[in-house]
């Protein structure tokens, strides 16, 4: 059942208003020990005290040696009971077990917080028996026949924590309380097990238009609470559960790098190059540092971690199946979305990773400082932030330096391995989301009209994956075949299989036999394959035979091409040995070696849209490169445009936004600009984005310049024409010529107007 169903949360809340009283009552005092701490409704809960003095009382006022006799029982039982008052049935302000006077001054508090304009909350909870029983709260065999049966059966100190729990987590998360004060009682005297709480926010809190309190819980402090009561219990399960172990698989992961590192730094130079990008500081060695120092080491330990728990005998799969039970049992009882249920995988992967990265560098800083020493210039350069190479390659470039200096060096080296990346994530994400499409059309399930998808997936599949192969071409060293030894076995294991069940199929002395068991027998024999029997009944057998190789053709072809193509993103080749344009084309003996799956001469160019700042001049580019750039350019914009003609026709706009949109748009301007450079000069000319960012800017000071000209020249005829008056006033008024000619301007000097 849904968690909202197996706790219900009702709530109501009284404001003050002016005379003292109140939109539902005047007196939530009175509510707490009146109504909810009735007796005959509660159950007392050790340790029970009436004052805070009790232990003073009961260990040294009423001593064996200062009392004369030792009272009945019923004389005990009245005198317990009136000692205790209330003590014991309530809980809250800190306390899973108030005591009588702890209750009273509880009690007026709220009625204080009240009269001084504090909304005061009343919320019941109700919980559904199935779940009580589920968390040991009651026992399984229980069950409640009628009102007051769930005395006496109830673990009241149990639901009391989950309680308290939940209202910690409802109270300090987003759009919380600043001071959330309450006092609960557990109720049984019903048939449904139910906890009221008298709740007040003692600080601020949130405000109405009005400038009261708000009292109404939003459904994320619903949301909350549930969660908060929920996740207690079961943490406190016999066994642990979901989220206990989840943690454990989380220690797990982090123990398996803490181990692989650990490895790596003793044989390997792995410390040298992570420090190499770390700051001096080693107080930012942490995963969620926002530090700029640490973007390069952080992005650099967390590929490495990545990629190392995607490696066969990783704790990882595991650790991600116990995330994903836990978020199907989050889904399943808050009635989670699709979306929220992928947040919570997300977020679990996440932590799993950070976990891991965190221990790289809990490893780093147990290291000597001689240890941690970078040794080479080309570390050094390699650990800095992407954007201060970025700027001195700039300058360099900007000076004239030669173009193969260690820093334009390892900034091509940087920009080439980003790019690399990016499009090996590309290529794998179009093969996933075309492999979808594929089983969804084997399963008649896929859209009549959503073909248009599936041909931009896979043209987008196979362009990423060329233009990984340029810069594999670039970068052959990142290569390492040995991480594929169980994938390359497992794919020759199937095609011996394959290749064992067509050679019985061939076996025409199996198929002269007339004794069924006998050729099954010998076909097991040789060829370690069922079906022998098949053979010797006809045309119907054989079929069945090639059925089954058909089937095993199919699947081999399948894993030939899966293979290929996540070997492509890491600069290896799947060969088999065999001429593969036979439709039997199988091999028991594949091999893996290093290598780009295209020739660089067909692939070089295909990302021409990318370079602009690769150059700091306009480039010519060959006949071949432009005329396949113009090619992959229009066929990328065709099939992403009738892409988004199904979406906007299946009413599925939204998701248009996922498509290279952009990407393609940047590729189809470039080819423009190259087909103007053909029509215009005969040759194609890869406009460099530097050079034009220098015009633009030379232009800008250009236009300045022009701009302030005609400000001056604007004040010089100003100001001639204020000598020219001063003549003409001198000419008009001889006895003041000598005074005029003295404070009249000169046309050669400064003036002001």
């Amino acid at each position: 059942m849904p968690l909202k169903t197996d706790i219900v949360v009702v709530n109501e809340f009284s404001v003050p208003l002016p005379g003292g009283k109140g939109s539902r009552g005047g007196t939530p005092g009175a509510y707490v020990t009146r109504y909810m701490a009735r007796e005959g409704a509660t159950e007392s809960l050790a340790p029970i005290q009436r004052l805070r003095t009790d232990d003073f009382i009961l260990r040294y006022m009423a001593r064996d040696s200062a009392v004369e006799r030792m009272p009945s029982r019923r004389e005990a039982k009245y005198e317990m009971r009136q000692a205790q008052g209330d003590g014991g049935v309530a809980f809250g302000y800190g306390s899973v077990s108030l005591s009588d006077e702890q209750l009273e001054s509880a009690s007026a508090d709220i009625q204080r917080l009240f009269e001084g304009g504090h909304t005061v909350m009343k919320t019941v909870l109700s919980f559904d028996e199935a779940y009580l029983k589920r968390h040991g709260i009651v026992d399984p065999d229980f069950h409640c026949e009628k009102a007051g049966d769930y005395r006496g059966h109830l673990d009241q100190m149990k639901l009391r924590m989950a309680i308290i729990h939940g209202l910690e987590r409802m109270a300090s998360g987003t759009g919380g309380y600043d001071d959330l004060r309450y006092v609960g009682v557990v109720q049984v005297d019903t048939e449904h097990v139910h906890c009221h709480l008298a709740m007040v926010d003692a600080g601020p809190g949130r405000r109405a238009k009005d400038g009261t309190q708000k009292g109404k819980l939003l459904d994320r402090h619903k949301a909350r609470l549930r969660r908060g009561i929920d996740a207690w219990l079961d943490e406190k399960q016999p066994v642990a559960h979901l989220s206990s172990a989840v943690g454990y698989e989380r220690r797990n992961v982090t123990t398996y790098i803490k181990r692989w590192a650990h490895d790596r730094i003793r044989t390997e130079a792995l410390p040298q190059f992570v420090l190499a990008c770390l700051p001096v500081d080693r107080s930012l060695w942490r995963a969620g540092s926002r530090a700029a120092s640490m973007r390069k080491a952080n992005a650099l330990v967390t590929e490495l971690v990545t990629e190392q728990l995607a490696r066969p005998g990783s704790p990882m799969p595991a650790a991600m199946e116990r995330i994903r039970d836990y978020a199907d049992h989050r889904r399943a009882n808050e009635d989670l979305s699709t979306k929220q249920w992928q947040a919570l995988i997300n977020r679990g992967r996440s932590q799993i990773v950070e976990r891991a990265v965190n221990g790289v560098y809990q490893l780093l800083r147990t290291m000597s400082a001689e240890e941690l020493t970078v040794r080479t210039p080309m570390l050094e350069l390699m650990g800095m932030d992407y954007e201060r190479m970025a700027v001195a390659a700039a300058d360099e470039q900007a000076q004239g330096e030669r173009a193969d200096d260690l820093i334009f060096f390892g900034f091509r080296l940087r920009s080439y391995s980003s790019r690399l990346a990016h499009h090996r994530r590309q290529a794998e994400h179009n093969r996933r989301l075309a492999l979808r499409w594929e089983r969804s059309d084997a399963a008649d399930v896929a859209a009549a009209h959503s073909r248009p998808l599936y041909d931009h997936y896979r043209f987008e599949q196979r362009w990423h994956e060329q233009v990984m192969a340029k810069y594999q071409h670039f970068l052959p060293f990142l290569a390492d075949s040995s991480a594929w030894h169980e994938e390359q076995q497992a794919l020759s294991d199937y095609g011996a299989r394959l290749l064992s069940l067509m050679g019985l199929r061939a076996d025409a002395s199996l198929a002269r036999m007339k004794d069924g068991e006998e050729a099954e027998r010998i076909g097991r024999q040789v060829y370690d394959q069922p079906g022998g029997r098949h053979l010797t009944q006809g045309r119907a057998g054989r079929a069945v035979l090639d059925g089954r190789i058909a089937t095993m053709k199919r699947v081999y072809d399948e894993r030939v091409a899966e293979l290929r193509s996540r070997l492509s993103g890491s600069g290896l080749v799947l060969e088999l040995g065999v001429d593969e344009t036979r439709a039997d084309a199988v091999t028991d003996a594949a091999v893996i070696v290093e290598g780009a799956s295209h020739d660089f001469a067909e692939v070089k160019a295909l990302d021409l849209h990318h370079l602009g700042y690769d150059f700091v001049s306009d480039v010519e580019v060959g006949q071949r490169a432009g005329r396949a750039f113009l090619a992959a350019a229009r066929t990328r914009r065709q099939l992403v445009l009738a892409a988004m003609d199904y979406l906007e026709g299946s009413d599925q706009s939204a998701t248009i936004v996922e498509l290279p949109v952009d990407d393609v748009a940047a590729m189809t301007h470039t080819a423009r600009a190259l087909s103007a450079g053909w029509a215009e000069m005969g040759r194609f000319v890869l406009p460099s984005r530097i050079a034009e960012l220098r015009t633009e800017q030379e232009g800008a000071e250009a236009a300045r310049r022009s701009k302030a000209s005609p400000l001056d020249a604007e004040l010089a005829v100003r100001v001639t024409a204020r000598v020219d008056q001063a003549v003409l006033e001198a000419s008009a008024a001889p006895s003041d010529a000598t005074q005029d000619r003295q404070h009249a301007p000169s046309r050669s000097g400064p003036t002001k107007d």
